[in-house]
């Protein structure tokens, strides 16, 4: 009688387990709100000292995940840029971003996720900066994503670095991109039963 309760009991368990599993494999939407910290690369450089700016980003995803693979299309507003500090003036750069971002993910174990990032964004609006810019960027993330569990399984934590891939001044002679540091949590709409 004691064997058949234990055979039970393991069976109930793992019955559970299984069913919780299955919650995380459905295709579900999410939301994510963060922090960037983000600086501006600026050559030819000769009279401005680089410094890093702290900015919001707010986005909106679905995400479609296999055992393994993880693929997470977003939508995100993000602010960027830093600051060029000279002699005589500061120019702080708040470069307004709305990007698309097809993310490909890897699970290295569950609950930890790789990503890879490619972002596609466009420029909301013309900034005071000290070069005329182009309205479109190309990046490329990288980072983790972690997925908590238990009472806080709606939740996620995600860290992204953010490279700026294109010479974002329309001057010949000039050089200005992007550099960011993302920081987001991250809630997720899973269906419940």
């Amino acid at each position: 009688m004691n064997l058949k309760f234990k055979f039970l009991a393991l069976f109930f368990t793992v019955a559970i387990a299984t069913q919780a599993q299955t919650v995380y494999m459905k295709p579900h939407l999410g939301l994510r709100a963060g922090l960037n910290i983000s600086r501006s690369t600026y050559s030819p450089n000769f009279i401005y000292n680089l410094k890093a700016q702290s900015h919001p980003n707010l986005g909106v995803f679905y995400r479609f995940r296999t055992k393994k693979w993880v693929f997470q299309p977003e939508l995100q507003l993000s602010v960027r840029g830093g600051t060029f500090k000279g002699e005589n003036e500061i120019v702080k750069n708040n470069l307004n971003y709305g990007s698309f971002v097809p993310v490909l993910g890897y699970i290295l174990t569950e609950g930890l996720t790789f990503e890879v990032a490619p972002e596609f964004s466009y420029l909301l609006h013309t900034p005071n900066t000290i070069v005329p810019l182009r309205r479109n960027e190309m990046s490329l993330g990288t980072g983790l994503r972690f997925d908590f569990m238990d009472m806080a399984e709606d939740f996620s934590l995600n860290i992204r670095y953010i490279h700026g891939l294109n010479n974002l001044s329309t001057s010949q002679s000039e050089s200005f991109s992007n550099r960011t540091l993302q920081v987001s949590v991250i809630y997720n709409l899973y269906k419940k039963k």
